[in-house]
């Protein structure tokens, strides 16, 4: 692939207060947050993140966390982490799709950093509905309860990876549920950030 130049950057890597941090951080307490693209619709980015998870794709994962790798600075808060956790998804659906979109990313990551790739810690307990086309206030109500921790190891920086954030209520459900369990800090790492894709 290389597409990267048509792909448009976020350059939150150069803020530590980014936009996409100052999102999560109203509802969860966060250590760094970063996303190399913004997704937007009808473009490059939608197109690939629409291959791995529908088409098999796996590939792009990899293309992509090695794009982000090539832009975050290795001292950027959200790196300095004792392992990585994937945003489930519930098991039903993840025999359906096969694999977790997420997890070559994470996988990666782990790699890179020497650090343990936690699949296992968060699950998904309930089964929510798609949210795709829901408002911000139905994303929030549907996750809110979702999910529940399944060790309890603890850590100190937890990093949780995701594919395309949004109004950031999967993650803000994800790493309270972290927080109130199993660690004391908690970073973020996306794909991509959908900026204002809601109303």
């Amino acid at each position: 692939m290389n597409c990267s130049t048509q792909l448009p950057k976020t350059y939150f890597e150069n803020e530590e207060n980014n936009a996409l941090k100052l999102l999560l951080r109203q509802y969860l307490p966060l250590e760094g947050a970063y996303a190399p693209f913004y997704f937007l619709q009808h473009s490059p980015i939608q197109a690939l993140i629409h291959a791995l998870k529908y088409q098999g794709k796996k590939k792009v994962a990899d293309w992509i966390a090695q794009q982000s790798a090539q832009l975050i600075p290795k001292e950027h808060p959200a790196l300095e982490c004792d392992g990585i956790v994937p945003v489930p998804l519930h098991q039903s659906k993840q025999r359906k799709r096969g694999y977790n979109q997420v997890t070559g990313f994470g996988q990666y990551w782990a790699t890179r950093l020497g650090v343990p790739y936690l699949d296992q810690l968060l699950v998904r307990k309930n089964q929510t509905k798609t949210l795709v086309r829901m408002s911000r206030e139905a994303r929030w109500e549907e996750v809110k309860n979702a999910f529940s921790i399944q060790s309890k190891k603890e850590y100190k920086h937890l990093l949780l990876v995701d594919d395309v954030i949004t109004t950031g209520a999967t993650l803000t459900a994800c790493g309270n549920t972290l927080l109130n369990g199993t660690c004391t800090k908690i970073s973020v790492l996306g794909m991509a950030y959908a900026q204002n894709i809601l109303p």
